[in-house]
């Protein structure tokens, strides 16, 4: 990552809080989040702060989230997730509903990603793969799965990607008419990540909801 994961898991939690309207926290409530030292979590808050994204008194406070959101889209990388890939016969669009009942049914943790979200948020781009974050541990369950339903191990190239992540990935996930997709503030860096369409999908999406994340 061009920044580091624990930063990463910071700026999801700040922008995520804000886009929901949760109340300002404190630095031991962020520190608790991230699972790091009160210590380490002020010196990251204070990198933050002498960019002017934040503003640290008795609560942390955002000064200009679509700013910091932007920026934080063109630091983080999807490249060095680590991924597994699979090849399915049908439609993105199908893929993505049977994933989605099935991790329900299961209790699995999943939630969507690029043009696979943003095709239930702001239709921009028809998804010709599909991306989804999964927990790195749930792999096993989601390979047998996948061979129960025909669905094959791919190297790469697969038209079904699993990225395989931690639990913090997963902070703020919105449910969108029953599938659930990563927050919009890691939807938006996802896309800009991507780059090419991804970036034209990104500016889409802040025409979806950049009033409410710059609120």
């Amino acid at each position: 990552m061009l920044i580091s994961e624990k930063l990463n898991t910071l700026i999801r939690i700040l922008l995520s809080d804000h886009f929901h309207n949760k109340r300002v926290s404190t630095v031991s409530e962020l520190a608790k989040g991230v699972n790091i030292t009160y210590a380490m979590t002020k010196r990251l808050l204070i990198k933050l702060e002498k960019s002017s994204y934040i503003s640290i008194r008795v609560n942390v406070r955002l000064i200009n989230p679509l700013r910091l959101m932007k920026a934080w889209g063109y630091t983080y990388s999807l490249k060095e997730i680590e991924t597994a890939e699979f090849m399915s016969a049908e439609r993105p669009q199908y893929s993505i509903l049977k994933i989605a009942n099935w991790a329900r049914a299961e209790g699995i943790t999943c939630a969507f990603t690029l043009f696979s979200a943003t095709e239930h948020i702001r239709p921009y781009v028809s998804p010709s793969n599909t991306h989804v974050y999964v927990l790195k541990e749930d792999l096993p369950k989601w390979q047998e799965f996948f061979r129960k339903e025909n669905i094959l191990p791919a190297e790469k190239e697969g038209n079904i990607v699993c990225l395989l992540v931690d639990k913090d990935y997963f902070y703020g996930v919105e449910d969108v008419r029953g599938i659930s997709i990563i927050s919009i503030p890691q939807l938006y860096a996802d896309l800009i990540a991507y780059g090419g369409r991804g970036e034209d999908a990104a500016q889409e999406l802040l025409k979806a909801v950049g009033e409410k994340i710059n609120v």
